[in-house]
């Protein structure tokens, strides 16, 4: 039994010590038994919200009324969930009632996936009444029970199922694939938040390119924000290596180059996504650095994190690869330059002001870029004195 397990043991030893059943369940489970590293470890049991408050000294309440308790111990946080069975849902998300049972097969009924629908008790025995296990080994992503049922309960269940697909180099069962393609409108009534959650981690699975390629077939894809219409593009991008980029900019940035769309329309599109306002404004710019050039005007309107990024983009794009040495050489051209921003010229608009007599107005900015194009081109060394000189030969001229 892995760490992450034996760490939690204690929790799962006090509930069965009370007279509760209690297992580990959901994806650390099917992490373990597929030998991948393991993230959140939680745990189910037959124990209410109320007793698990009352074994354990510190929780926090994260949702009581649909069974879940937060147990801090130690160092650690676990989610703790009462074994629960669950009503019609309402709106394509949550169920109207949650009723709070003593059966842990009727619990793991309930959840999306036959592989996310596994339980190990605190001996490692695994339980598996859903066919997780047989699933594993035909890499099959497959719900448990009906597919549109499923979906029909929570429709980001369909978002979900393709993100394993990237996640775990799976395919769809057909019955489940199927189902997808007649119910993906139900996708319509889930937020764009919880859509980009999914999106996200889609782009950086091992399968990505399996993963985008199942949701241009089913139609998935023109239930998501602004890629309606935009399919032929889509399947452009399913070679391109997404998870090998670091950040969600990168990946936003890779996704507009692919889908043509230029950086006036770039913010618009993300918007759409609801992502964070920074995300927008950093992605945009890596695809302003688009093509890469290595003038030195361009990699000074670029910005060096800008410029980076489309650099690794572009490397991915040509080799589906990074090379590294090349990139340290064009940071290190990036570091030579004689400024990196206005910031850095080795005069203010103050002093201009000052040299000019004159008051603020916009013919400063104007000096100021004039001094700044003259710097970058090597014309004009950046010292207070050589500029000055400058501005006065300049104006005899």
């Amino acid at each position: 039994m892995e760490q992450e397990f034996v760490k939690a043991l204690p929790i799962l030893h006090q509930l069965t010590k009370a007279g509760h059943q209690a297992y580990f369940v959901g994806g650390a489970v099917r992490d373990s038994y597929m030998k991948r590293k393991i993230g959140d470890v939680d745990i189910a049991t037959s124990a209410s919200p109320d007793e698990v408050e009352r074994l354990f000294q510190r929780t926090v309440d994260v949702g009581k009324q649909h069974g879940t308790v937060i147990v801090l111990w130690e160092d650690e946080t676990y989610e703790v969930t009462t074994f629960r069975a669950e009503s019609e849902y309402k709106d394509y998300r949550r169920p109207e009632a949650v009723q709070f049972i003593t059966s842990l097969s009727e619990d793991l009924k309930r959840r999306d996936l036959t592989i996310n629908a596994m339980a190990m008790s605190a001996d490692g025995e695994l339980l598996d009444y859903f066919g997780g296990i047989q699933d594993i080994g035909q890499k099959l992503i497959r719900t448990v029970g009906n597919p549109q049922d499923r979906f029909q309960e929570d429709a980001l269940r369909m978002m979900r199922a393709v993100r394993f697909m990237s996640q775990l180099g799976f395919t769809l069962a057909k019955e489940t694939e199927e189902a997808v393609i007649k119910d993906r409108n139900l996708l319509s009534h889930v937020s764009v938040e919880r859509k980009t959650v999914e999106f996200e981690k889609l782009l950086q699975g091992i399968s990505s390119h399996q993963a985008i390629q199942t949701m241009v077939k089913t139609g998935l894809s023109e239930e998501l924000p602004g890629l309606s219409g935009k399919e032929d593009r889509l399947l452009e991008a399913c070679g391109f290596p997404f998870r090998a980029l670091d950040t969600r900019e990168e990946r936003w940035a890779a996704l507009l180059l692919y889908l043509r769309i230029l950086p006036k329309d770039g913010e618009p599109f993300l918007k759409q996504w609801k992502l964070p306002g920074k995300v927008i404004k950093e992605a945009v710019q890596i695809v302003s650095a688009c093509p890469v050039k290595l003038e030195t005007e361009a990699m000074y309107r670029a910005g060096e994190q800008s410029l980076l990024s489309a650099v690794k983009i572009s490397m991915l794009q040509q080799t589906k690869t990074i090379d590294t040495q090349k990139l340290k050489e064009v940071q290190r051209s990036y570091h030579q330059l004689p400024i990196k921003s206005l910031r850095d010229l080795d005069i203010s608009g103050a002093d201009i002001m000052t040299l000019r007599n004159r008051p603020a107005g916009k013919w400063v900015a104007e000096e100021l870029r004039r001094i700044e194009e003259a710097v970058l081109a090597g014309k004009l060394s950046n010292r207070k004195h050589n500029i000055k000189e400058w501005l006065r030969a300049w104006d005899q001229h």
